[in-house]
Order: C-alpha cells, then sequence, then structure tokens
C-alpha cells in the first residue's frame, strides 16, 4: 500500500522565489543527506527541479561501468550519453542539443576529471553534479563564483512520488523500473 509521508515534519529552507520572481517557496527536506555543496550560489526552486530530474536520470545507471553525462534543461533531456570514459560522455550528451544545454543542470555518473572540467568550462551552466571532482578539475570550475557544483554523496531512496494539482495531491509509487534495453533514436552518433 501507498503511504503518505507529510513535507512538514522535515526541515524548512526558504527559498530566494519560486518558480517565478513574484513567488515564495520553500523547500522541506534535507538536501545534506545526498549532496555536499562544493562550490556556488544557493540552490533555487528552478535549479531543485532540474537537480531532481537530473538525480533521477542518472539514478537508472547508478551502476553502469561506463560514464553517463546527462544535461537537464526545464526538466528536459537535452543530451544524454554512455561512453567509455566521461570526457566522451560529456561530448556525445553536448552534441544532443548544444543550445538547450546553455543554462542547464549537468549529471555525471562518475568522477569529473581535469579533461571533463576544460570541456564543461566552456559552456555556461547552472549546476553540475557528480560522485566527485578531482582537485584539478575543480579549480578549473570554481573559476566562475555562482556555478553550483555537487558532490552526490547518496541517491535519493524516495518510495513515493507526490504532485499538488486539482485541489489535492496525486501521490504514486516511485519509478524502480528496469529497463530491458535502452535505444538511441535521434540525434548524431558521435562515436565517429
Amino acid at each position: 500500500g501507498l503511504s503518505v509521508a507529510t513535507p512538514f515534519n522535515k526541515e524548512k529552507k526558504i527559498m530566494r522565489y519560486g518558480e517565478n520572481p513574484h513567488q515564495q517557496a520553500a523547500f522541506y527536506g534535507n538536501l545534506s543527506e545526498l549532496f555536499e555543496q562544493l562550490h556556488g550560489k544557493e540552490l533555487s526552486y528552478n535549479n531543485l527541479v532540474d537537480v531532481d530530474a537530473a538525480v533521477q536520470l542518472i539514478a537508472e545507471f547508478k551502476e553502469e561501468k561506463e560514464s553517463v553525462f546527462a544535461i537537464i534543461k526545464h526538466t528536459n533531456v537535452c543530451g544524454a550519453a554512455i561512453r567509455e570514459n566521461v570526457s566522451e560522455a560529456w561530448k556525445a550528451a553536448l552534441a544532443g542539443d548544444p543550445e538547450s544545454a546553455f543554462g542547464g543542470v549537468l549529471a555525471c555518473n562518475h568522477p569529473i576529471d581535469e579533461a571533463t572540467a576544460n570541456a564543461i568550462n566552456e559552456i555556461f551552466f547552472e549546476v553540475l553534479i557528480a560522485p566527485s571532482f578531482d582537485e584539478d578539475a575543480l579549480i578549473i570550475l570554481k573559476q566562475k563564483k555562482n556555478r553550483i557544483l555537487l558532490q552526490l554523496n547518496k541517491y535519493p531512496g524516495q518510495k513515493t512520488q507526490s504532485r499538488s494539482l486539482l485541489n489535492g495531491v496525486l501521490i504514486q509509487q516511485a519509478d524502480e523500473g528496469n529497463f530491458a534495453e535502452w535505444k538511441e533514436v535521434g540525434g548524431r552518433d558521435t562515436r565517429e
């Protein structure tokens, strides 16, 4: 059965504003259970929404031996790729839609190395999420003061998902589905 856990018994964090500047917002929960923020400004409402989408996507590949990189903007996937190393995964993900990647949230299932940091540093992005960052990569990525760097220490373990709508709340079991096969259906093959 589905049990409903109220968010109001959790830590409350007032956001600078909501989805739009005229809206008030608060986050109930404990982000420090999942992330260590290594650099950058405070996460905004919109950042949190995209960080959630990015982490949910990358969690599908948490056991993957190859490198997976994803780019999210307004909860939409702009690019995602799986390659032998992080740098190649980044290049392939960016090739999915380089224009929409501008200002997006980036997520990777493997540590960010110096070569990848140099490549990523060429575009404007809001947030980068990874399990760790090489010291040389951090030096490069910290050059922009507002850029948010999150070290993912633990994947979320939500058992339910909820959404408020139509004067109520819609609740469902979290999607823990295991996909038998992933197929590339669009974009360019950047492995050539």
